[in-house]
């Protein structure tokens, strides 16, 4: 049994979530509170009524997510929205969540998880996000089809986009997960020509096009495990705590 504020402080100093300006709604940090002990750890990207259930149904007494219980704004506590959270307070379950400062985190976060899994060398940070710089460049020893397969394998999903020519060496590339791909001005204007996110973009996917960049989507869910997943793993080892990672995909 660990108590709930120190691990709520050793994840608030960890990520920098008093340092890292983000969206409203992320609301980074402790969202629910329980009654101050953990006994396991339950880890998922999103806070969906099913994720809850699923965390209580695991024994869970904190769920930490990437993309916290308020991330669709503030609604009026009744039908739907009243149910998930009257969930968390019946079975004592605390939520933690962390969006931007577990994105950018350069050893526990998305694009940290990304970047080492396909092997890249020479890594720094790239793409600027409102003022806090996000995503990660690095260099990939193979060719933009050895890219996609491994982004894919790495990912466990279909890896979508436009590919110029698979054969071409990959050489310097950007990786930045989730839904960033409008961020294709920022990777044209550096230089780059290979570009790794996660959703899907109808317009994204023409500019590509048009700009001769190589753009890869492996969804937005996907490329956004590897941070919660680095979280359990941390708690793990400081704490000795169980832990157990919510699987539910959204298709995207």
């Amino acid at each position: 049994m660990t108590p709930l504020n120190d691990i709520v402080s050793l994840l608030d100093t960890t990520l920098r979530i008093a340092e890292i300006h983000d969206a409203p709604v992320a609301l980074n940090g402790l969202q629910v509170e329980n009654n101050g002990c953990v006994t396991k750890v339950a880890l998922a990207v999103d806070g969906s009524q099913r994720t809850i259930d699923d965390a209580i149904a695991a024994g869970a007494d904190l769920l930490i997510l990437h993309h916290g219980i308020f991330w669709s704004g503030l609604r009026p506590l009744t039908g739907w929205w009243k149910a998930k959270v009257e969930a968390a307070f019946k079975a004592n379950l605390a939520i933690y969540a962390a969006h931007l400062p577990l994105d950018l985190h350069p050893e526990l976060g998305n694009n940290a998880g990304i970047a080492h899994g396909l092997g890249l060398t020479d890594i720094t940070p790239e793409i600027d996000y409102h003022g806090t710089t996000i995503g990660l460049a690095g260099s990939y020893h193979g060719t933009v089809g050895e890219l996609r397969d491994a982004y894919a394998a790495l990912t466990g999903t279909e890896v979508t986009g436009i590919v110029h020519n698979p054969a071409a060496p990959a050489g310097r590339i950007v990786v930045c997960s989730g839904g960033a791909g409008e961020e294709i001005y920022q990777v044209q204007e550096k230089g780059y020509t290979t570009y790794l996110t996660g959703e899907e973009n109808h317009w994204v996917s023409n500019a590509a096009r048009d700009m001769g960049i190589n753009m890869l989507f492996a969804g937005h869910y996907a490329t956004e495990t590897f941070g919660v997943k680095s979280l359990g793993a941390l708690l793990q080892e400081r704490f000795g705590l169980p832990t157990v990672f919510i699987d539910n995909p959204t298709g995207m």
